[in-house]
């Protein structure tokens, strides 16, 4: 087991046989380490919890199988779903506070929780999100200059398609949140979201969330939306045909559509929506911009050491031995109005040579 930040806040957690404080404990404990995601597997004679943090994962603590059932059945109750179905997935979700957190600064948690029936009982996974926390900019996303001045040019632009590219987990929506964000800052604008789930509110924008008995999903809110006279509509994800063509309507029309998409490159976004049903002679009527990225560890600053392909992690109280401190993007742009075409290789080597990440970090989210 690693030692974390975790361990403090959690020493002698595995003795507690008090349900609801042993699930405060391990609630707090993800919010002071800044986890975005929370374990519980139960395996053979006990309940192992894991946090992810800055995309890895660490087991910070070993609770005994005698309080899995009682674990389990605190967390069902604060998302309210069913303590006595055990054979079904579920999901839920709960606002958890800890008294004293937000005098310290730190806002309550929202918890989105999902089950899984497994060999030895329920696997659990709590999603952390911050409520009131600060919000992402684009500052802090770690674009160059001339990417940044490319991405605020065309977000106040008045219609178009903007997609953000990449894989499960590369920070997608992250970025249009901040890009949502940065359009709050300029004139007045009617913002409308369709979402697949709401992960932050952002005051001052109508958010609409995906309904799972599919009452509401991408097509059906973004056709809905479009009555209510909007500026700009962030669609979570293009999934199929019909939430394209819907998109695609938007920005025809007079609207500044936000959305992501899977395609490996940016430039591979013109195959993927042809591949769709796209008119290739639409392309260049409809996509302002495409953005790829991907996600990697920052180096910790206080620790890392120069090595033979640029800085190395080294691992020092301040990172927790880690080497690494949050995270930051990779990325690469093309915009076929603007013609305008990065490289995500280029990005990746300016920042490995001013050491704000690591060779062995950029090799494994894109490789040579």
């Amino acid at each position: 087991m690693k030692i974390l930040p975790a361990n403090g806040l959690l020493a002698h957690a595995e003795t507690l046989t008090d349900s609801v404080q042993l699930v405060d404990r391990i609630l707090r404990a993800g919010l002071f380490t800044g986890a975005s995601d929370i374990h519980l597997d139960p395996e053979e004679g006990r309940l192992r919890v894991r946090f992810r943090i800055d995309g890895g994962l660490d087991e910070v603590l070993s609770i005994p199988a005698s309080m899995q059932s009682a674990v389990t059945s605190r967390l069902k109750v604060l998302a309210g779903l069913d303590i006595a179905e055990r054979r079904a997935p579920q999901d839920g979700g709960f606002s958890w506070r800890m008294p004293g957190v937000g005098a310290a600064g730190r806002g309550p948690l929202d918890v989105r929780m999902a089950t899984l029936p497994v060999r030895r009982g329920e696997r659990i996974t709590l999603r952390l999100l911050e409520a009131g926390g600060r919000r992402l900019s684009i500052d802090d996303l770690g674009m160059s200059p001339a990417d940044r001045a490319v991405v605020e040019r065309v977000i106040r632009r008045p219609h178009g398609l903007v997609l953000l590219t990449g894989p499960t987990g590369s920070g997608k929506t992250t970025t249009l949140y901040a890009a949502i964000q940065e359009l709050l800052k300029g004139e007045p604008r009617n913002i409308i979201t369709v979402e697949d789930p709401i992960e932050y509110e952002m005051p001052g924008v109508s958010q609409v969330e995906v309904d799972s008995a599919d009452k509401v999903n991408f097509s059906k809110a973004l056709k809905s939306i479009l009555r209510h006279d909007p500026d700009v509509v962030m669609i979570g994800e293009i999934r199929d045909a019909d939430s394209l063509d819907a998109a695609v309507k938007a920005a025809l029309t007079g609207h500044l559509v936000l959305s992501t998409l899977h395609t490996n490159g940016a430039k591979a976004t013109v195959e993927r929506l042809v591949d769709m049903g796209l008119d290739q002679k639409l392309v260049p009527a409809t996509l302002r911009l495409a953005v790829a990225q991907r996600l990697v560890r920052r180096l910790c600053v206080k620790c890392r050491v120069k090595g033979a392909r640029g800085y190395e992690p080294a691992g020092c109280p301040e990172c927790n031995g880690r080497g690494y401190s949050g995270r930051i993007g990779l990325f690469e742009l093309y915009s076929p109005e603007m013609g305008v075409e990065t490289s995500m290789g280029d990005d990746a080597d300016a920042k490995v040579e001013a050491g704000v990440t690591s060779f062995a970090e950029v090799m494994k989210a894109v490789g040579e």
